[in-house]
């Protein structure tokens, strides 16, 4: 026996020397595997434990045994004793290469047989020796394992002839398949069809779709990665239809090799269940597209109403825990760390993009919104920590929700970060489109006990935001609350102001500023209520106009001043005014032909001629909506109706514009009027203007005068008529005609 260490007989076989030779012993006697090292003559000359306890031998009574001593009594598979020549360390040792793969069986003391599968690699030795290592598995547990279900396999197949499961059969080596009558009938196949004897056949009549599963399936078998061979796939029926089949299988025999022999299986028609389980799937699709519908906007993607409102008063209770901790519990709780904005955002003039543009564009601008507040978002929560969340109400009304905000001044910036964001123009459609916002902010304090509380105050401040000029953002207090609940009142009350006589006309008149003498009056809305008293305009026809009430209030102010015109001309032609004007709503321009109607019944009912009825439009109205405004007045003139352009100078329109509308009287603010003799520039611009309108044969009418020298520079630059307080107020019907003496 060679002197040389076992260990180290392997660094040189291995070509390392990584492991020094107390480690490599270590390895060497943990091995779970049977190692034997054989020196050339074929004798052991070292084993580790997992050998000894394989071979049932101490290591004393293993070291120089020969590899193919008769004592081992070794027998291949098919039981008969091994010959020498056949000993895998024999054949290594003849021809130099490794022998992998074969299955002896050895006799134990006591007589028990042990079976091992036996793998042989050439070592080399000091000198030009060659030796061989030896590894050893016991395959004694699968051969029982095999046993086993075999016998198992003869059992099962007496159960499956009294149940509906059909078996199969398949020699790997011929490829032959063996499937019952059962399976035929299965796939709807009698005595007059050919049957499925070969794999080639199987194949066919498995879908497409499911080969690569079928075959993934066997691999995964047949390399012991999986117990049993277990697929379900699509095979097509007689009818031409597919069913749906469940195979189990298990690999009953291999070969010297460990090679698959033979495969048995059973087959199963799972049709019905796969059925059930597809309508299960469409159930459970609809009811996630349900719940996702029920909490995500369809538009936008973005967290609906109800997402929000679940969202919000999640973090108001979060919020508010140790305040009722302190008010309910022991009074120890720290103070809430954390805070909440609350931003409530609606696009200015929405509804123009919509008109103007059509729904769908309108769409499209929504969408690209939501997608600016999400990056916005996102980058704010990179920035800051706290995550933003974004949601659309419906329409054009979007809020931002921001955790974590503890002062008013970060709101601030929050809610400036916004309408910066917003004002910068979208590219639609390959058009540029402009759709800022005006916001209103709240801040989370203790006195704020539920989330919806927190949007309605937001809800309020937008409003006032809105009512100072949009494009803006304004923090919630108070006092918008109590300016709400006045519109509240307001609103409901104004929608029976007709039907209870309410509503009361007064006149104010126009005056011809080279003689003095009244030449025509606007009729102007006032509304006395029984216990709001006298409601200012200012205050009610804002309502109105958002409420949908202004056509309402505008029919009846147009039928009340038709009807006084001509009382005044039955009182006293004389003294009487020559026109009637009545001032047209927005909401009124937007009906179009239905105005015109309206206009010629109110004629018709007071027997005024058209010539006599001056309508008031704004500037505002006219930019507008500049097509369907210009068609409006067209109609209008075409009926007789004088036109005049009110508020003129507060809007975007030119001078230029004048020319393209029918416009018989041009109404100067009283912007420019105030300041004619304090601005010389303003003079200049209201010098030019009256110019303009006179040359265009339009009559030039001065809001708002309330000093002489303000009429003296008028009667300078040519200016016609004026109208103020400097001449009269407006009044009532009945003192019209003795109120300029």
């Amino acid at each position: 026996m060679s002197a040389r260490m076992p260990q180290d007989l392997l660094l040189a076989a291995s070509g390392i020397g990584v492991l020094d030779a107390t480690q490599m012993r270590t390895v060497f006697d943990g091995m779970t595997v049977g190692l034997l090292v054989l020196d050339g003559a074929a004798r052991i000359i070292d084993v580790n434990p997992a050998a000894e306890a394989l071979l049932g031998l101490p290591r004393m009574e293993i070291l120089g045994r020969g590899a193919a001593d008769a004592s081992w009594q070794a027998v291949d598979i098919e039981g008969r004793l091994l010959p020498a020549t056949h000993h895998p360390a024999l054949q290594t040792l003849r021809s130099g290469q490794p022998v992998q793969g074969t299955e002896l069986g050895i006799t134990l003391i006591g007589g028990a047989r042990r079976w091992l599968m036996v793998d042989s690699a050439p070592l080399p030795l000091s000198g030009d020796g060659q030796g061989v290592v030896l590894s050893l598995l016991d395959t004694g547990p699968r051969r029982a394992l095999e046993d086993r279900l075999a016998a198992k396999g003869r059992r099962l197949r007496a159960v499956l002839e009294g149940t509906g499961t059909a078996t199969w059969s398949w020699d790997l080596q011929t490829g032959v398949v063996q499937l019952d009558p059962r399976g035929m009938e299965m796939l709807g196949l009698d005595g007059y069809d050919a049957p499925i004897t070969t794999m080639d056949a199987w194949r066919e009549r498995v879908h497409p779709d499911d080969e690569a599963v079928c075959a993934e399936r066997l691999r995964e078998h047949f390399e012991g990665c999986s117990e049993t061979f277990d697929a379900e796939y699509r095979m097509r029926h007689r009818d031409g239809g597919w069913r749906w089949m469940r195979d189990r299988g298990r690999v009953c025999s291999r070969d010297s090799q460990g090679r698959p022999l033979t495969l048995l299986g059973t087959h199963d028609d799972i049709t019905p269940l796969k059925e059930a389980q597809a309508a299960r799937a469409g159930r459970e699709r609809l009811e996630q597209e349900l719940r996702r519908a029920t909490h995500a906007d369809p538009l936008t993607g973005l967290p609906n109403r109800a997402a929000l409102m679940a969202t919000l008063r999640q973090e108001v209770t979060s919020l508010r825990a140790p305040q009722l901790e302190r008010e309910h519990g022991d009074g120890q709780c720290d103070e809430a760390s954390s805070g909440l904005s609350l931003m409530f955002m609606d696009l200015d003039r929405f509804k123009f993009i919509n008109e103007a543009q059509g729904h769908d564009f309108g769409d499209e601008v929504l969408r690209a919104v939501a997608q600016r507040l999400q990056s916005l978002a996102r980058q704010a929560s990179t920035e800051r920590q706290s995550p933003w969340t974004v949601a659309r109400l419906g329409g054009d009304e979007f809020v931002v929700m921001v955790p974590g905000t503890t002062d008013a001044g970060a709101a601030q910036r929050q809610a400036q970060a916004l309408v910066q964001a917003l004002t910068e123009p979208y590219s639609v459609r390959q058009q540029e489109v402009h759709a800022q916002a005006s916001i209103g902010v709240t801040l989370w304090h203790a006195g704020v006990d539920s989330g919806d509380v927190m949007l309605r105050d937001a809800d309020t401040a937008m409003y006032e935001a809105k009512r100072q000029g949009r494009g803006r953002y304004v923090m919630f207090d108070d006092t918008m609350r109590q300016r709400l609940t006045r519109a509240v009142v307001v609103e409901n009350e104004l929608r029976h102001a007709v039907g209870r006589n309410q509503l009361e006309a007064v006149y104010q008149p126009i005056i011809d500023l080279e003689t003095g003498a009244m030449s025509s009056v606007e009729a102007l809305l006032r509304w006395n209520h029984p216990e709001l008293g006298a409601v200012s305009p200012n205050e009610f026809i804002p309502v109105a106009e958002e409420s949908g009430h202004i056509t309402a209030l505008g029919e009846w102010i147009l039928r009340t001043a038709c009807h006084q015109w001509t009382a005044w001309q039955d009182e006293d032609a004389s003294r009487a005014p020559r026109t009637m004007s009545v001032n047209l709503s927005r909401e009124q321009v937007a009906l179009g032909p239905r105005v015109l109607a309206l206009v010629r019944e109110a004629l018709d009912e007071a027997g005024m001629p058209a010539h006599a009825l001056q309508l008031e439009i704004t500037e505002r109205e006219v930019m507008k909506h500049p097509e369907d405004a210009r068609q409006l007045l067209l109609d209008l003139s075409a009926m007789g109706v004088k036109l005049a352009m009110d508020d003129f100078g507060t809007g975007t329109s030119s001078l230029g514009c004048l020319r393209d509308y029918p416009f018989d009287t041009i109404k100067i603010d009283k912007s420019f009027v105030t300041n004619v003799c304090r601005d010389p520039q303003v003079l200049a611009v209201a010098h030019a203007t009256v110019n303009v309108i006179e040359n265009l044969g339009m009559v030039s009418v001065a809001e708002g005068i309330e000093d002489p020298a303000e009429v003296a520079a008028l009667q300078a630059m040519g200016c016609r008529y004026g109208q103020g307080y400097l001449f009269a107020r407006p009044v009532k019907a009945d003192e019209l005609l003795g109120a300029l003496g």
